[in-house]
């Protein structure tokens, strides 16, 4: 994810030259449909590589990440995903990455709104390209917001789940 964050900030340094150079030329004014479509799409690039690094540090800051391999985080992703797990050492860091995942509560908030502003600057322009770009960033955004909401409703149903016997008595749920 971070790589891909690197990428796309990489990619709006030449993009924002162009348009730059495009303008600085005389030819092409602030008004210019190829340059309204490179700066819809420098902006949108920022967009994705912040909300990639964001999703970055929050995975990196989750309780799964601290000092756990990447075979053993695979594995609570997989116990998470099917709903219960056999290991004891998963099941309690899957039920710490799903205790975590259920008390942000805020994200759901803020992609619904930055979805409705999608909608609403949709539904408020006269341009059909600024509309069409905007209309397929709320689709997006609700991919998005159903994603989160996924897995939310699947940490949920883990923490619902009956833990093992090892992990309850280590102090990780009820038995």
């Amino acid at each position: 994810m971070t790589k891909a964050a690197v990428v796309l900030l990489a990619a709006t340094v030449p993009a924002t030259f162009a348009v730059g150079l495009l303008i600085a030329d005389g030819k092409r004014d602030a008004g210019d449909p190829l340059i309204r479509l490179l700066l819809l799409l420098v902006t949108a690039t920022l967009g994705v590589a912040v909300i990639l690094l964001i999703n970055a540090w929050m995975t990196k800051n989750s309780s799964v990440s601290d000092g756990t391999d990447p075979a053993s985080r695979r594995r609570v992703k997989a116990a998470l995903r099917d709903g219960s797990t056999s290991d004891p050492q998963v099941d309690a860091l899957a039920r710490k990455e799903a205790e975590q995942q259920v008390r942000r509560r805020w994200v759901p908030w803020a992609l619904g709104v930055v979805m409705a502003l999608q909608v609403l600057h949709a539904i408020s322009t006269d341009r059909t390209s600024t509309r069409w770009t905007a209309g397929l960033g709320a689709v997006v955004w609700a991919v998005v917001l159903y994603q989160h909401w996924r897995t939310t409703q699947r940490a949920r149903r883990y923490l619902a789940g009956r833990p093992t016997a090892e992990t309850a008595e280590a102090g990780h749920g009820p038995a």
